[in-house]
């Protein structure tokens, strides 16, 4: 080639000076980073040598000939530059990974020494016959390769290294993904490496998923990046549940071949990156494995009770160990698994197990909620907060609804509910017997009949009908009497002592009732012909129930004294009288108490009983029967002989508290022949409260919005709701009350599970009274149910109140849609009515206007001071 390209200022170069500026600036170009790959305005112009025995020859880019993508570089030394204005008479595409590699990376490049090594690699490579050395292509090469600067050779050989290390044909690896199947993971592993099987740095990638899952990077589904010295991890997160496609395209390989720009033989033939052919793929596209993902999860909980045997104001705890579904995986967020609430429904008490269902029942009794918070896979257990308040058997239901789950909800895939009477998930308060009964006759003669009346309650009432379900035992259908003696003297010990003798034993249905023992002639109780101790024999009758799943085991007391029995000895012996006595076990404050006492023994004729009873007083202190806590003292009670003595009714006292009795027998002269123990366990009577609490649903729904009770008047939403609370007998310290209102749908039956409002406590300070709850403002119609918690200070329950009590009730109504306006009436036609007369009516009808305001006025200030009355009532 022998003239400069038109697209580039002129400008006289010699081959000295050619080699002056190579040498200058070598150093500085090698160090550069290679240029980006972003089209420059216009590459740099080279340098121009000359061969020896001939003209300049340009090693550097020509302007590209009519129909070139971009520029080129001569072929042809010496031969008449090619340009814009040439048209190619074909195009060769010749295969060069190496020189299309270099190409790629530098043929843009702005500095002089990198465009005049590209031109010098080029004629190299791919010199065509010409005008210099005859057309001989290898002579021509050599005399190119004198002339040009060494620093020229060396950039060539610099730049060639690199194509070599980065030529193609490029491989793209998709990578592995990992986490398939969860919530996270990543795409591991992405590259791009040469024909040589080295990794290409810097070239551009973008990668695009389908499916439910976007790159973190991005926060899309579309990544776009360069490659590193090492493979690519991305970061994903899925976005639902499914598959997951994958794709990573390399949108700019270099090219494998290199094409020819063919020209008539007076112009120069050019070789150019551009004009790339179809079959030098441009875009290498690289699929993935699809994958499968999981958003959310089925959060699962396994649950059993810690006790499965509780009594009366016992904590219900329940034991919950939370999993996720089998296949599923608990949702963690930036390490830190998502916090689910669930709630610990108890349901009962039920007199009996029942079959387990999936839900429990409409109307099924509540005992009470506890709420827990499983913060991952784990083991937690309530607080106890829910107690035992009566006998039966208690259910507790574990649920965890995706609507409580709050900002964490999109995680969860599914509500959960265990079963209904899991039998693991069931604990039992026992139902406790209660027993009363007395001989016929406590004297009875040698070779007599005993007789005994034993009465007993605190069987459920269908016991003996329960069968038996899963673990749970069928009910024991009956109960022992048994006759112990004959005994030297009366029983001092609750228990039967090991080795008692058995005078006689017979069952009875284990159901409540009364039963007379003694009275059937097959099997009746006969006492022994002759007393086997000197002082005479004592006998006892004790009931026993051995106990089963429903119902605690029961032994009635051996030194019960109304259950004794007495056969005399030889007349001639003498035993001084003795006491035995048994107190009322329980009373309610301000009810009646008594204590009974056994004489046996020889009595004096004057002889009486005078009882006492002390206190109230602590039950956990030390008994104290003095003058100061002396509380009442009966009349003398005749004896006239050995036998049952009754003291008689005794007010309880109006505080809770225990009391001890104290019995003295006394002569006629008042000289005491025997005086009890203060503080004996079956001569303390405990008094607790006589606490009654009842309560009544009430309404916005009258006269402008003032109260109506249930049944007086429907109200309709908008309408607010509250409970008066009504309480009588004594009120324990610090006791306080709470009610939930729970709502239904019209036309469903009430359930009381979810409360859709609850009070605040109430303090019961004022003692008995009535309080007012706060007001709830309905939002829908159907039936609203009040019901009331009464609780200690220590949380023993002390009243609840039961779901769908008609007091507690209240329906409320769709308001009523308004009616249109009427249309106004004609005006009457004026007739030859009398003035006077319509005078007159005017005047009663202004002189009734004046009324009615006023009697307005009147109803508004007194529905104002009937609104401060409410407001002064104690609100919760």
């Amino acid at each position: 080639m022998h003239a400069r390209p038109s697209w580039h200022a002129r400008r006289a170069t010699s081959a000295l000076l050619a080699a002056l500026l190579a040498a200058a600036s070598a150093t500085a170009l090698l160090l550069l980073p290679d240029p980006a790959r972003a089209v420059a305005a216009a590459p740099a112009a080279g340098i121009s040598i000359t061969p020896a025995g001939y003209g300049p020859v340009q090693l550097g880019p020509l302007e590209g000939t009519a129909g070139s993508d971009e520029h080129g570089y001569c072929v042809q030394a010496r031969v008449a530059a090619s340009g814009a204005a040439d048209a190619p008479q074909g195009l060769a595409h010749v295969d060069d990974p190496q020189l299309g590699a270099a190409l790629a990376r530098h043929r843009w490049a702005t500095d002089d020494l990198t465009q005049a090594a590209l031109g010098y690699e080029i004629h190299q490579r791919h010199e065509r016959p010409g005008f210099v050395a005859g057309g001989d292509v290898a002579a021509v090469k050599v005399l190119l390769a004198d002339a040009t600067p060494q620093a020229v050779k060396d950039r060539a050989a610099q730049i060639m290294a690199e194509a070599a290390a980065e030529a193609g044909p490029w491989a793209g690896a998709a990578g592995t993904v990992s986490g398939s199947g969860g919530r996270t993971g990543e795409i591991r592993g992405i590259e791009l490496r040469s024909a040589a099987g080295r990794p290409v740095v810097g070239a551009s990638f973008t990668v695009t998923l389908t499916g439910p899952a976007v790159l973190d990077a991005s926060g899309t589904r579309t990544y776009t990046g360069t490659t590193a010295g090492s493979p690519v991890a991305l970061a994903w997160t899925a976005t639902g549940n499914g598959t997951v496609g994958y794709s990573i395209v390399f949108p700019d390989a270099p090219r494998t071949t290199v094409t020819v720009v063919e020209l008539p033989s007076n112009r120069q033939d050019q070789l150019t990156y551009g004009n790339r052919p179809a079959h030098d793929i441009a875009e290498i596209t690289v699929p993935g494995e699809p994958f499968e993902v999981v958003k959310d999860f089925r959060p699962r909980a396994t649950t059993s009770v810690r006790d499965t045997v509780v009594a009366d104001g016992d904590p219900l705890v329940d034991v919950v160990t939370f999993t996720a579904a089998p296949g599923d995986t608990w949702v963690e967020l930036d390490g830190v698994p998502v916090a689910l609430p669930a709630d610990v429904t108890w349901y009962g008490p039920y007199d009996s197990p029942q079959p387990q269902a999936a839900a429990a029942p409409a109307g099924a009794p509540v005992a009470g909620v506890e709420r827990v918070v499983a913060r991952g896979p784990g083991t937690t257990a309530t607080t106890g907060a829910v107690r035992a308040t009566g006998n039966g058997f208690y259910t507790a239901v574990v649920t965890i609804r995706r609507a409580d789950a709050g900002p964490f909800a999109e995680y969860v895939r599914e509500d959960f509910a265990a079963p209904w009477f899991e039998q693991v998930e069931t604990a039992v308060n026992r139902f406790d017997l209660a027993h009363e009964s007395q001989t016929r006759e406590f004297n009875v003669v040698p070779g007599g009949r005993a007789f005994d009346r034993i009465t007993v309650t605190g069987y459920p009432d269908d016991h003996g009908g329960f069968g038996g379900l899963g673990d749970w035992a069928a009910d024991l259908g009956e109960a022992t009497v048994t006759v112990y003696g004959p005994l030297a003297a009366l029983p001092t010990t609750a228990e039967v002592p090991e080795g008692t003798p058995v005078h006689w034993t017979d069952t009875v249905a284990a159901v409540n009732g009364s039963f007379d023992v003694g009275y059937d002639d097959a099997h009746p109780v006969v006492a022994p012909a002759r007393a086997t101790h000197p002082g005479g024999d004592y006998f006892v009758f004790v009931y026993a129930f051995a106990g089963d799943d429903r119902v605690d085991a029961f032994v009635s007391p051996f030194d019960d004294p109304r259950e004794a029995f007495y056969v005399p000895g030889p007349p001639e012996v003498v035993v001084p009288p003795s006491v035995v006595t048994r107190a009322r076990a329980t009373t309610t404050t301000g009810g009646s108490m008594h204590d009974v006492a056994l004489v046996t023994g020889a009595t004096d004729p004057g002889d009486h009983l005078v009882f006492r009873a002390y206190g109230p007083q602590d039950p956990d202190a030390d008994p104290v029967c003095d003058e100061d806590a002396l509380l009442w003292t009966s009349d003398a009670v005749p004896v006239a002989g050995a036998g049952l003595y009754d003291s008689g009714p005794a007010p309880a006292p109006d505080r809770a508290g225990a009391v001890s009795w104290v019995e003295t027998l006394l002569a006629e002269d008042g000289t005491v022949r025997h005086t009890g123990t203060c503080g004996l366990p079956y001569e303390t009577t405990l008094v607790t409260p006589d606490l009654a609490v009842r309560t009544e649903a009430r309404a916005g729904a009258g006269v402008d919005g003032g109260a109506a009770a249930v049944g007086e008047g429907e109200p309709v939403v908008g309408d607010d709701l509250w409970d008066v609370v009504v309480v009588s007998g004594t009120v324990p310290a610090g006791a306080t009350t709470v009610v939930d209102l729970f709502h239904t749908p019209e036309g469903e039956e009430l359930v009381c599970a979810d409360p859709v409002w609850t009070s605040e406590p109430i303090p019961l300070g004022r003692g008995a009274g009535e309080y007012v709850t706060g007001r709830y403002p309905t939002t829908a119609p159907g039936t609203y149910g009040f019901v009331e918690r009464t609780t200690a200070a220590d949380g023993t329950p002390l009243s609840a109140g039961t779901c769908g009590d008609p007091a507690e009730t209240l329906t409320v109504a769709a308001p009523e849609p308004q009616a249109p306006a009427p249309e106004p009436e004609q005006p009457l036609a004026v007739t030859g009515a009398d003035g006077a007369l319509l005078s007159g009516a005017a005047l009663v009808l202004v002189v009734a206007g004046v009324g009615v305001v006023a009697h307005r006025a009147r109803l508004r200030r007194a529905l104002d001071a009937a609104e401060d009355d409410d407001a002064a009532w104690p609100v919760a």
